[in-house]
């Protein structure tokens, strides 16, 4: 048996522990793993801080790569002050609570002063981010190398989602994330990732005045999408509705809210690090507020 202990976590992953009785393991790597209750809940296991995400509890561990021996038939066992998956043993004592909800009202206040933002930040981003993901959408055709179709797809349901956004048409926006909602592969495609970029944007305020009730339109959009793609992926949609979002983007937020060029290229390349290319799918979906219908 390896012993872990727990040393932070979220308000979400405090409450599954609370509610679970049986669990299983979605799916596990190196330094994660994602375990699954009887109500579709998840909770994320990480090894570093730098994992935290909206439904996450990070342990501390010895091993460099604890969860490798841990499998998809790893069986869970959920107890009192601890738990254990397959051959680990986690011990929750006094661990700290991590809020994923960044401080909207400083953000807002921010992009409210400096408009300019969401039209400056894709240069950049794309300057430090991976080929192939969806910032390319701030590309002229010639220049992208993401798949054509996948492009044409996003830009079309990017378009109506937005769109609905700034007009209020929860119908547009329902469409738009018809659209987007598992385009793409892997545990979080793209679409989703878009989505849950657009998400964020409307508790920024990117959305003008009436942003406060985008954010209850958040709430449909998630909704709508969730059944058509993961289930980790629909996690994510769900804790953006709820202005969640993982420590990455906090710390784009604080570097933005310090003026803080350096620190803000750097927030930009840890976020677009982020999976193959969900941070910067993410990130063209917080963006993408302020570009032009793109055909």
């Amino acid at each position: 048996m390896i012993s872990l202990a727990a040393i932070s976590l979220t308000p979400s992953a405090r409450e599954w522990l609370s509610a679970t009785t049986t669990a299983r393991v979605l799916n596990s790597f190196d330094r994660a793993c994602n375990l699954i209750n009887q109500n579709n809940d998840i909770l994320a296991l990480v090894a570093s801080e730098r994992g935290l995400t909206p439904f996450a509890m990070v342990v501390a561990s010895e091993e460099r790569f604890p969860f490798r021996a841990v499998t998809e038939s790893s069986i869970v066992r959920i107890e009192s002050r601890r738990f254990s998956v397959g051959p680990l043993q986690i011990t929750i004592d006094t661990p700290r609570l991590w809020n994923p909800i960044p401080d909207w009202a400083a953000v807002r206040q921010m992009f409210a002063d400096h408009f300019e933002l969401p039209e400056a930040l894709p240069a950049t981003a794309l300057e430090v981010s991976p080929a192939g993901s969806l910032l390319e959408l701030f590309l002229s055709p010639e220049r992208r190398t993401a798949s054509a179709p996948m492009l044409d797809r996003a830009a079309q349901g990017a378009n109506k989602l937005v769109a609905g956004l700034h007009a209020g048409s929860l119908e547009q926006c329902v469409a738009g994330a018809k659209m987007l909602a598992g385009a793409g592969g892997g545990l979080t495609p793209a679409g989703d990732d878009f989505i849950v970029g657009v998400l964020l944007a409307a508790w920024a305020g990117l959305f003008g005045e009436r942003s406060e009730g985008r954010e209850q339109m958040g709430q449909a959009i998630a909704q709508t999408a969730a059944p058509l793609t993961t289930t980790l992926s629909a996690a994510y949609l769900h804790a953006a509705a709820r202005g969640e979002c993982m420590i990455h983007w906090h710390d784009l937020f604080a570097a933005l809210l310090a003026s803080n060029e350096s620190a803000v290229r750097e927030a930009l390349r840890a976020l677009t690090s982020v999976g193959h290319t969900s941070g910067a799918d993410a990130l063209a979906g917080f963006l993408f507020v302020g570009v032009k219908e793109l055909s």
